[in-house]
């Protein structure tokens, strides 16, 4: 159904530090746009405390010339362990009718804590705006590269380095 497209895909690190301080960054949304490759800013919304279940943030991002924001919800907030969160669909805007899961997956190793990054689009946008959006943004079609930069963004901020000492899978 999805065509060219990857419905999912997952990324890993592993970060030289504790998992609780690397789950904090991470579930701090405020953050995010420093990391990635689209996004520019998050801001918490008003309602459940931030960074925990239920809670909203609208993101932010910027692609070329393009410039959109979405409202993301916190499904699952387990400190030192796990983050989630998903776009939420919008009922009465076609263009934002769809949603993709994010998730963040800490595990202690010997070396400091694995991060996995992973995401997995669970409502598909309609097919004209699929079409469009695949040729206006063709790194949506696989987010994986944008994963791997943010993960290994998210490492130099914590190690204090720019070295390529974490291999990204």
């Amino acid at each position: 159904m999805a065509g060219d497209w990857r419905d999912e895909g997952s990324v890993e690190c592993v970060i030289h530090g504790d998992a609780a301080a690397i789950y904090a960054r991470i579930a701090d949304v405020t953050t995010a746009g420093a990391r990635s490759t689209e996004n520019r800013s998050c801001e918490w919304l008003p309602g459940a405390t931030p960074g925990t279940v239920g809670a909203r943030f609208r993101g932010r991002n910027r692609s070329g010339v393009a410039r959109w924001s979405r409202v993301c919800e916190v499904l699952e907030a387990d400190p030192g362990r796990a983050f989630s969160f998903r776009t939420v669909p919008e009922r009465f805007d076609p263009s934002r009718a769809d949603s993709t899961t994010w998730r963040y997956v800490l595990e202690p190793v010997a070396t400091g804590t694995r991060v996995t990054h992973a995401y997995r689009i669970t409502k598909w946008p309609i097919r004209p705006l699929r079409w469009l959006y695949g040729n206006l943004f063709p790194q949506h079609r696989d987010m994986r590269p944008q994963m791997e930069h943010t993960l290994e963004t998210l490492r130099a901020e914590l190690e204090g380095s720019t070295d390529e000492e974490a291999s990204v899978r």
